[in-house]
């Protein structure tokens, strides 16, 4: 990547006190000292008072404070410049628009942090997890994410990489002595490191779903018969009235989502139309999109109004795999009615009773391996983690059947080779320019 100098505005644009703004590469320095008066890059990390003035027109823009960085004692591993203006929407671009006629570009999203990575601030993991911290909703992806930018995964990465570089240095031994019987390394201690590897390597794998499901976020569809009370479960989950609520079967048309936060973890609630054979072609499209986020959906709370016979439950239950947590609606009208003998909970969104019980049922079926995991453990959160640790899986297993059959060790060494590489792309030890750009892309502009 180039190392010209680039300049973004770091923070939301609107009214606000102060704005930041960001230069970094190879001159920065100069575009500073036509823009900032006085410019002091002498004084590394000092905040000094400046005006900032347009380098052709002369015209003072504003007057704040300027933070230098030399490189490589700064974010990107370049020089870099912070100028605090104040906010608005126009001060801040203006400046920026003096920086560039002073010899500055536009940055590409996330071109800050890529550029870190390119001069070894960071490593792809860390990068991530920089847009994953921003972008955290619920408190669990907060604390994930600055685990991950604290290298907590990517210690545990490194420390799998060496184990199968350790292993692939005992193979060693039976390619450059071939002559010994055995080798010089009893077989006995390869199966042993093979196995402790093998076994750590899939431990952290078997956290994808839930950490893939914890960067985006539980989907959780409200079904159930019409008038079943699904809108207003929706609604009192919520904490606010989001959905339409009337006495009038087929209310819902269409199916509603919104955000949530339950007991600390992230949740994508759905309201849909409830389930029937009805006649009117709109409540039909709506029962068709209900059933269709069913299919993708990570839990299903299945509403049954307290009292009420269980004969669409036992319908229901014979078309879908997902787990299905039961809820026992309306409960205010029915206050002896017992819940049916299956995963459920019982509720009133008139009293509020139940509905802490449902929050902490949906926290421990979709996240419960996390909630007993604590936050010590690094887990995968990533689709694209979860692809380079089963492929490393898979090609440490390949190793395995290939010793099994006799293959000579120079060819069942080319399993950990490439074991290793792809650990080395998860870090991004050497990563395509295709990946970087999918990576980044969906960064801000001045991170």
């Amino acid at each position: 990547m180039l190392s010209d100098v680039i300049v973004a505005l770091a923070t939301p644009p609107g009214r606000s006190a102060l704005a930041l703004i960001r230069l970094s590469g190879r001159g920065a320095f100069d575009v500073g000292a036509k823009v900032l008066h006085p410019f002091h890059p002498d004084r590394p990390r000092a905040a000094v008072r400046v005006a900032v003035r347009h380098p052709t027109t002369g015209e003072d823009l504003d007057l704040g404070i300027a933070i230098c960085y030399p490189a490589p004692a700064s974010y990107t591993g370049e020089d870099q410049i912070e100028i605090a203006t104040h906010g608005g929407l126009l001060v801040p671009g203006e400046v920026v628009a003096a920086c560039v006629a002073a010899g500055a570009r536009p940055a590409e999203p996330g071109e800050f942090t890529r550029r870190a990575l390119q001069n070894g601030k960071v490593d792809l993991v860390q990068a991530e997890a920089t847009a994953d911290l921003i972008d955290a909703g619920a408190p669990a992806q907060r604390r994930r994410a600055l685990q991950q930018l604290e290298r907590g995964l990517s210690r545990r990465l490194e420390t799998l990489r060496e184990e199968i570089l350790q292993l692939e240095a005992l193979i060693a031994y039976d390619i450059d002595f071939p002559e010994e019987d055995e080798g010089p390394v009893p077989p006995e201690q390869v199966e042993r490191a093979w196995h402790v590897v093998h076994d750590r390597l899939a431990r952290l794998l078997a956290t994808a779903p839930e950490g893939e499901r914890l960067h985006a976020g539980a989907l959780v569809v409200i079904a159930g018969p019409p008038n079943a009370g699904k809108s207003s479960l929706f609604n009192a989950l919520l904490g606010h009235e989001r959905a339409i609520v009337t006495e009038i079967p087929g209310t819902t048309r269409d199916a509603i989502e919104a955000p949530a936060v339950f007991e600390g973890f992230p949740f994508r609630l759905v309201d849909t139309a409830g389930l029937r054979v009805s006649p009117d072609r709109v409540e039909q499209l709506g029962i068709e999109v209900s059933r269709r986020y069913l299919a993708g959906a990570d839990l299903v709370l299945f509403c049954e109004e307290a009292g009420t016979a269980s004969a669409a439950a036992a319908a229901f239950l014979s078309e879908i795999k997902t787990p299905v947590l039961f809820v026992a609606t309306k409960t205010d009208l029915q206050p002896t009615a017992r819940p049916p003998d299956r995963p459920s909970a019982a509720v009133s969104v008139v009293t509020g009773a139940g509905l802490d019980t449902v929050r902490h049922k949906l926290a421990e079926a979709a996240f419960g391996s996390l909630v007993r995991m604590g936050d010590v453990e690094p887990i995968v959160t990533r689709a694209r983690h979860r692809a380079a640790l089963a492929e490393a899986l898979r090609e440490l297993e390949e190793f395995q059947a290939a010793r099994a059959r006799g293959v000579d060790a120079a060819a069942t060494a080319t399993h950990l080779v490439a074991a290793v590489g792809a650990l080395d792309d998860l870090i991004g030890v050497v990563t395509p320019d295709d990946v970087l750009d999918r990576v980044f892309g969906s960064f801000c502009v001045g991170k």
